[in-house]
């Protein structure tokens, strides 16, 4: 039964995404703008930061999304992370259907950079050839065998979890097990619903959708909507100086590079982790 679901909601997802494309590129042709076009420098982009003038640029082209940034799907704090600057690798990885995407675009378009500053860097060009790489070798292609199994395992374990109880009674053991079988449930469900939430287990958005919101708020008791606001602020800069969701760099031991550790070392996260000596103790 569960298979049959599954085939049934991934042939619907590919018919979605086949409707959708044809309806994003019509869209992309008919809005093509006519305005001429204005050529800005990066450092003249990076001026308009602020939530009541908000300018972005992707691969080359400076969008004006002022005016949009509290109707983004995403949020307005994401668009508002990437004032001024660059969010080209940011809208490659978080759009699927950019054909779509792109067609709704075209109204914010005011101008591009100008072409000595068009290049992106040798770093961001690193990426997309990796993540091009990772497309090509299907790495991005999810198993549905695997998400079956996945969420049948999850109840499997909640179901354990609750017999131990009614059958053994309140004892220790009993009690210790139970809480095993239940902590493992949910947090295997918490990756689960991990992979629906980002959307990327299904062609169609809204069929991601529906499984997220079974697992995040049925199985785990979570708002999915407020995971995928929290969550996508995360990836939109992870890892960062600024991570807007994660605090940074607590609790995490280690840091990257050759000023950053050095930096954190020194302000008062050093009292506690000494991150400037972490070359001396990463064996551990």
């Amino acid at each position: 039964l569960a298979l049959i679901c599954w085939v049934t909601c991934d042939f619907l997802s590919v018919y979605v995404m086949a409707t959708t494309t044809t309806v994003a590129a019509t869209e992309a042709e008919d809005t093509t703008t006519t305005k001429p076009t204005y050529m800005y420098t990066r450092a003249e982009v990076a001026l308009h930061k602020k939530p009541k003038d908000l300018w972005i640029i992707i691969y080359g082209r400076v969008y004006n999304v002022t005016n949009w940034a509290a109707k983004h799907p995403g949020g307005r704090r994401l668009l508002e992370h990437y004032g001024g600057e660059d969010a080209s690798l940011a809208f490659e990885s978080f759009h699927n259907n950019k054909k779509f995407v792109r067609g709704h675009m075209a109204k914010f378009y005011i101008g591009d950079i100008v072409d000595e500053e068009k290049e992106l860097k040798e770093i961001e060009k690193d990426y997309l050839r990796f993540r091009e790489d990772m497309i090509q070798k299907g790495l991005f292609k999810p198993s549905p065998l695997y998400y079956i199994l996945s969420i049948l395992h999850i109840i499997l374990f909640e179901v354990f979890g609750i017999l131990i109880l009614y059958y053994y009674g309140n004892g220790w053991i009993p009690w210790l097990l139970s809480a095993v079988c239940l902590a493992i449930g949910q947090q295997q469900a918490s990756w689960t619903q991990h992979d629906f939430g980002h959307r990327s287990v299904f062609n169609s958005t809204n069929i991601n959708k529906l499984f997220h919101n079974i697992t995040v708020g049925f199985m785990k008791g979570g708002i999915g909507k407020w995971w995928n606001y929290r969550h996508y602020l995360h990836h939109s800069k992870p890892n960062h100086a600024h991570d807007p969701d994660v605090p940074f760099p607590f609790p995490f031991p280690f840091l990257l590079g050759k000023e950053t550790p050095a930096k954190w070392g020194k302000n008062h996260w050093g009292r506690w982790i000494p991150f400037h000596r972490q070359h001396q103790y990463f064996f551990l």
